[in-house]
């Protein structure tokens, strides 16, 4: 696997995220293991995992999640840990929405990703927050590959969703299948690979989206995802959606017309669980299709906004902007990406992010909830409340929309 940093770079990264990350790094690593001990998931034998595993990830990546961790007073095993499992731990259900070509406004694709997480058991009341992922931008520059943007847990190297430098825009989701058991103990279930990681090495190594992929592929087949899941892969010309899991894999390219994703196949469709045991996967795909149908040849980003701050069959569960509605460990929105990809320029490949609840970070200012950057920008050009999980913290809530304020126009 590629890693372009060189060892001083990462880890003076690693010292300055783990220095303005402390507090939620210490959250996110007390979630991860409340989440474990509810899973029945023991920690020597995650640490065993990790010994096993650690060879997932390349030295300097490694090097600077050490620093990160001495940075953030953590234990390194920990951090490590948290890397490679997290996923697996608490897999994220997402929702994505794609327009290429003749389908979207600009005649150029535009991707969507909300990325929903379940909490922990551990908080509840005032501090409630404190239970769920917080979410950050995180820029990697490489010497020797892509630069990479992306949305990440604090603490983590791994892609949520992100885009390049070379106009590549990536996200992922867990699909929920009668092959898998998602709340399993045994090593199998959560101790395999990241897609996050798989993803990241597609951004640093692929310049258009076939390359991403072709990056991802052997990976899949090498070494099978943490979970049933797709990976979406597109660049401004097409999308290519790949979905796998143990013992299949299929992908689906597309050049003009719309598609989306929620937590179940749409091509391995007879791997899926029925409706009845995964009614929000039914109805947030069923909502992005009639959406994106509707719009069908003018798909905007602000179109893609819209379809983030959506409470048809909600608000709650089956809504495509989630809130809890049992306990903290339903799934719930924490963070949400457009992308409007471009061809004559990737790099200047238009990129929106809102963290927290989206239903209220899209209606916030810009600069405070949502910030609108390009794909080859760097730290510095970065709001420093999207790096050090301010923004998140702000705009995280479980209390249910209820305003009539229009969100902030993007276009």
């Amino acid at each position: 696997m590629s890693d372009g940093m060189n060892r001083r770079e990462a880890v003076k990264k690693g010292e300055k995220r783990g220095e303005m990350l402390k507090w939620a790094i210490g959250q996110n690593l007390k979630n991860f293991w409340v989440s474990a001990r509810d899973r029945e998931i023991y920690r020597e034998d995650i640490y065993a995992a990790v010994r096993e595993n650690s060879h997932r990830l390349p030295d300097l990546t490694k090097m600077e999640i050490k620093s990160m961790a001495r940075s953030a007073s953590v234990p390194y095993m920990d951090l490590l840990a948290f890397n490679l499992f997290e996923e697996n731990i608490t897999p994220d259900g997402c929702t994505v929405a794609i327009a290429a070509g003749n389908a979207s406004a600009t005649g150029e694709t535009i991707f969507f990703k909300q990325s929903d997480k379940k909490g922990s058991s551990e908080f509840t009341g005032e501090n409630c927050y404190e239970n769920q992922q917080v979410n950050v931008i995180r820029v990697e520059e490489h010497e020797e590959g892509n630069n990479v943007l992306m949305v990440a847990a604090a603490g983590s190297t791994a892609v949520k969703m992100g885009i390049n430098d070379k106009g590549v825009a990536i996200g992922s989701n867990i699909s929920r299948t009668i092959t898998f058991d998602e709340e399993g103990k045994s090593a199998k279930e959560w101790a395999a690979a990241s897609r996050g990681e798989f993803m990241r090495q597609g951004l640093i190594q692929g310049s258009t989206a076939i390359e991403a992929a072709q990056v991802i592929t052997p990976l899949l087949f090498s070494d099978p995802m943490s979970s049933p899941g797709s990976i979406d892969i597109a660049d401004a010309k097409r999308a290519v959606i790949l979905e796998g899991e143990f013992t299949h894999l299929a992908a689906e390219w597309i050049e003009n017309g719309v598609t989306g994703r929620a937590n179940k196949f749409e091509i391995l469709s007879h791997l899926a669980r029925p409706r009845s045991e995964i009614p929000s996967s039914y109805c947030r795909y069923e909502r992005v299709m009639e959406m994106l149908e509707k719009n069908e040849g003018n798909v905007t980003v602000e179109t893609m906004r819209d379809l983030s701050i959506d409470h048809k069959n909600g608000p709650g569960l089956n809504s495509i902007c989630r809130y809890q509605e049992n306990d903290y460990n339903d799934e719930t929105t924490l963070s949400a990406a457009i992308f409007q990809l471009r061809e004559s320029k990737p790099e200047k490949s238009e990129v929106y992010i809102a963290l927290g609840k989206t239903s209220y970070s899209w209606r916030s200012e810009e600069g405070e909830g949502w910030v609108k950057i390009s794909a080859d920008s760097l730290e510095e050009d970065i709001p420093e409340n999207f790096l050090n999980g301010e923004a998140w913290l702000k705009y995280y809530t479980e209390e249910h929309y209820q305003g009539d304020k229009n969100p902030t126009p993007l276009i």
